[in-house]
């Protein structure tokens, strides 16, 4: 089975991630093996997304546990909010489909065996690699930084933390890639240099090295980028070994066609984009930036590599970091020279402290310094993050706009390089062509008029928006700093250049609201009352919404308004909506459900 159904199952999973901790629940990912509805048990391959209710029973479930659970998997819808983050699509692109809530007397740990998981021993054995910084007092921001740093744990690092390296340009050092690999590799093939006075030494030291590189992959927790990296440094390794010359390019490319025949939904990952992107320009710039400069003191040559592969990293993923994350760092150059050597001291130094952990006298020792250096590399980039004008915010483009900038920077960067004159003029065309396309886009938006019904969960949210303003209606007091309103709101806001925006709560106190917008008319219903409500004729109406489960049925609506078609928002109950759509098929009137089918989103441009 790979398919489910809106049923309830008995099934046997094994957790795939360590329980994490909500506010009202734990959240963990379920690996499930075999299924049982009303006849028998079938084998399965599906994973899950599931949040368990908040009780003792999470606390002790570990990564490889088995369990054995009544489970009514849910599709992941995705809202449907224009703009909005799609997490449907991202946790496609992880191959999982559905979400569970498991209450405490669902599930119980069992001890059945479901076969060995690469990626859960991986995990178990990260875990206890945790377990060794707990254990040696590391903890708060320390031990959230420095778990991302060393073995990518990630789910530690708070929003705060993530803002802070992201708008220090230090991101990249939170994810496992190849400047941690690159780190391993450089090492060990230095210290096992010895090995190659022996005939057959060199081919024993890159296979060591090989060896080292997945064991590291393994312990990191198989993630994307540090398996990308992985394969890349082993294809260079297999070169050295047998003392041949293997092009970057095809070691790079390679790495990428097996992460992408083994998972085709790679290609759609922000981290996959930004690491290749990042690798194939240092690999194509870095030289070339490096050579336009020629220092004589060794130390100041350092830091001048270090910016150099700065610059030509920037270059690759600048198009990308702006079209996913609307902001860039200013100052990523100061970053790479003061967080880059300081990561690359605290990597050691969680390796040591992985290898003298059987002494609990040695690692408190290590332990110390390895979270002092932490502490100081949150502190730095803290510092960089508060520094004036320390990034771009708000800079935002669409797809044309980043591969417009794309090639736009390649060729600035040809010209630099080489000097020839027909790279600055296809600069300056393309240039020209995103000023353009940009004025264009303003001048349509200007005059763009949308009608929204925002799906947000147990809330009534209508925006109607007309060139660079937007009046939204909500059933409650909402703010714009809240959370739901960024997440759901914002977006659009942003991305349609939306520059005043009002926001209005809906009158309780009447029967109806009556919206006009552009010649459509809109009728919402929120009060009881309107079973009172007595017409001397009907109202005409294009759109009748319905929301906080108003008790009437559809019958009764006909009496009262003539109109085309009915909305039922996100403020009502599943239940009731479910109830007004047998009614809208058994009268044949056209409904939309905003809870099923997202946002509803009417264009008059």
């Amino acid at each position: 089975i790979t398919k489910l159904n809106n049923a309830e199952y008995t099934c046997i999973a094994t957790i795939l991630e360590q329980p994490e901790e909500k506010p009202n629940s734990y959240k963990t990912i379920l690996k499930i093996h075999y299924i049982k509805d009303t006849a028998n048990w079938q084998e399965t391959n599906v994973k899950i997304l599931c949040y368990l209710e908040k009780d003792t029973l999470p606390n002790t479930l570990k990564v490889g546990n088995q369990i054995t659970a009544q489970i009514k998997p849910q599709e992941i819808m995705h809202s449907g909010n224009p703009d909005a983050f799609n997490y449907k699509k991202y946790l496609q692109h992880k191959d999982i489909h559905y979400q569970i809530y498991l209450k405490s007397n669902s599930y119980f740990k069992s001890n059945i065996k479901t076969g060995f998981l690469l990626s859960v021993e991986a995990e178990k054995i990260r875990q206890k690699l945790l377990a060794i910084y707990s254990r040696c007092g590391i903890k708060g921001d320390e031990f959230a930084v420095l778990s991302a740093l060393t073995l990518g744990y990630k789910s530690e690092l708070t929003p705060e933390i993530k803002e802070s390296f992201s708008a220090s340009g230090a991101m990249h050092i939170l994810a496992v890639s190849g400047l941690h690999v690159g780190i391993i590799y450089l090492v060990l093939a230095k210290l096992l240099f010895f090995l190659q006075r022996n005939k057959y030494g060199k081919i024993i030291q890159y296979i060591l090295v090989i060896l080292f590189l997945w064991q590291y992959a393994f312990i990191s927790g198989l993630s994307n980028s540090v398996l990308r990296a992985t394969i890349m440094f082993s294809f260079i390794a297999l070169g050295k070994m047998f003392s041949r010359h293997i092009s970057i390019y095809n070691s790079i490319f390679a790495s990428a066609l097996i992460i992408l025949i083994y998972n085709p939904y790679s290609i759609m990952d922000v981290g996959f984009q930004l690491s290749y992107a990042a690798v194939l320009s240092i690999v194509f710039f870095q030289a070339k930036i490096y050579s336009l400069i020629n220092i004589k003191s060794t130390s100041l040559d350092y830091v001048w590599q270090l910016v150099s592969v700065a610059i030509a990293a920037q270059l690759g993923t600048f198009p990308i970091t702006l079209y996913y994350f609307d902001q860039f760092p200013l100052y990523f150059i100061l970053s790479n020279i003061l967080i880059i050597p300081l990561a690359t001291i605290i990597i050691y130094l969680a390796f040591l402290l992985f290898i003298l952990s059987f002494s609990n006298s040695l690692s408190f020792y290590v332990a110390i310094v390895l979270k002092y250096s932490t502490l100081f590399l949150n502190k730095m980039v803290f510092f960089i993050e508060s520094m004036p004008y320390s990034k771009i915010n708000n800079f935002l483009i669409d797809t044309v706009d980043a591969v417009i900038l794309s090639f736009l920077v390649l060729f600035a960067c040809f010209f630099i390089i080489s000097k020839r004159l027909y790279y600055l003029k296809f600069t300056f065309i393309l240039g020209i062509i995103f000023l353009s396309y940009n004025i264009f886009d303003s001048f349509y938006k200007s005059s763009q008029k949308y009608f929204i019904v925002h799906h947000i969960p147990n809330t009534s949210a209508i925006n109607m928006s007309h060139g660079n303003n937007s009046l939204l209606y909500f059933n409650k007091e909402i703010s714009c700093t809240d959370k739901n309103f960024n997440y759901n709101i914002t977006p659009f806001l942003k991305y349609h250049e939306i520059k005043s925006f009002k926001v209005n709560k809906t009158d309780d106190s009447k029967l109806f609201e009556n919206y006009n917008f552009f010649n459509h008319t809109v009728i919402h219903i929120t009060n009881n009352g309107i079973t009172r409500y007595k017409p001397t004729q009907r109202l005409k109406a294009d759109y009748l919404i319905l929301s906080e489960n108003v008790n009437i049925s559809i019958a009764k609506l006909k009496e009262y308004f003539d109109f085309k078609e009915i909305l039922f928002d996100s403020s009502n109950s599943m239940y009731k909506t479910q109830q007004w759509e047998k009614e809208c098929t058994q009268h044949a009137i056209k409904y939309y459900n905003v809870l099923t089918q997202g946002a509803f989103i009417l264009s008059l441009q």
